[in-house]
């Protein structure tokens, strides 16, 4: 993949996967305790910043096991490439910069809340996998952590080429795609809990924050998967609704990260793969109000997994991101 590419929308596959346990937890209006959740960013002291936490104790069902599923086709994406680097990041905040064809991104671990073993692999056949996670931490509040992939620049880590930031009201389009592994974990329940999500971050300056771990604009998250025993911030205020362009319902929850306001859509089937026009949901959520802004500027992109128990051989396989 190289910018032109990416820029080409190419014609793009979406996999919705139908949830296959009816004993599930959809969102709920008012359930579940917030809890303080580091989200993204390269944090290389202690708990960062919030974006997601609670139980869900509402009834319905939300996610479930990989497997068969619809197919949506469009032209909205971007083509990933192959990421030729190979390697390993242990500790709390292992990371690593790489390039796929000319495009910046970096791979961090992530781990701000446990110091327990964990160990990513990247390059080769995926973008990056978990082969050691051997922290667990209660489900009513943060998770172990957020590894993940991003581009843009934080807690003085950058990418190079990534347009960001850039103001909200200027973006034409963010093409990206990302596949994703459940590696047989989505068959435990008990022994696994764990998001699969994009985490994108907003600024009220036109530099943004490079040296900080939260932004002071606004969070927002797309989630492909949500488990059934955690919930993102505040509270379900738009329960299956649509997104201009983008397939499939969305529940939709609107909290605050420590004073910043936060939305975040949750697929109401999981989604093993999605191509798709992120600015669809940055509009959703400009034309909403109360949370991104036109005024804002886009700072970051991240996708991962937010982990609060198991999570070993889940793996980005896929991803590409471009701001145009």
């Amino acid at each position: 993949m190289n910018k032109t590419s990416c820029r080409h929308l190419a014609t793009l596959l979406v996999t919705f996967t139908t949830a296959c346990d009816s004993g599930e937890s959809s969102p709920g209006a008012t359930s579940g305790t917030t809890g303080a959740v580091a989200q993204g960013g390269t944090v290389n002291t202690s708990a960062g910043n919030t974006s997601s936490g609670g139980n869900t104790t509402s009834s319905g069902t939300t996610g479930g096991a990989m497997g068969g599923g619809v197919t949506h086709t469009t032209n909205r994406g971007c083509t990933p490439g192959v990421l030729s680097s190979t390697g390993q990041l242990q500790g709390q905040f292992g990371k690593v910069k790489v390039s796929v064809d000319g495009l910046e991104y970096f791979i961090q671990v992530n781990e701000w809340n446990s110091t327990a073993p964990q160990t990513m692999s990247y390059g080769g056949d995926h973008f990056f996998k978990m082969i050691v996670q051997q922290a667990q931490v209660p489900t009513n509040g943060a998770p172990v952590g957020y590894p993940s992939i991003f581009i843009g620049a934080n807690a003085n880590n950058s990418t190079d080429g990534s347009n960001l930031p850039k103001p909200v009201s200027a973006i034409s389009a963010i093409p990206t795609k990302r596949v994703w592994d459940d590696g047989g974990t989505l068959a435990d329940r008990q022994g696994n809990s764990y998001n699969a999500a994009y985490d994108v971050w907003f600024s009220v300056n036109p530099g943004g924050e490079p040296g900080s771990s939260h932004p002071s604009g606004a969070f927002l998250m797309v989630w492909y998967h949500k488990p059934f025993d955690a919930q993102p911030l505040g509270s379900n205020v738009a329960p299956s609704s649509t997104v201009a362009n983008v397939p499939g319902t969305w529940n939709v929850w609107v909290g605050t990260n420590n004073g910043t306001p936060a939305i975040s859509y949750v697929a109401t089937q999981t989604i093993s793969s999605m191509d798709f026009d992120l600015n669809d949901f940055i509009r959703d959520a400009v034309a909403r109000g109360g949370t991104v802004q036109d005024s804002h500027h886009l700072t970051n992109i991240f996708a991962g997994f937010e982990i609060w128990r198991g999570g070993v051989n889940l793996e980005t396989t896929s991803f590409c991101v471009e701001v145009i």
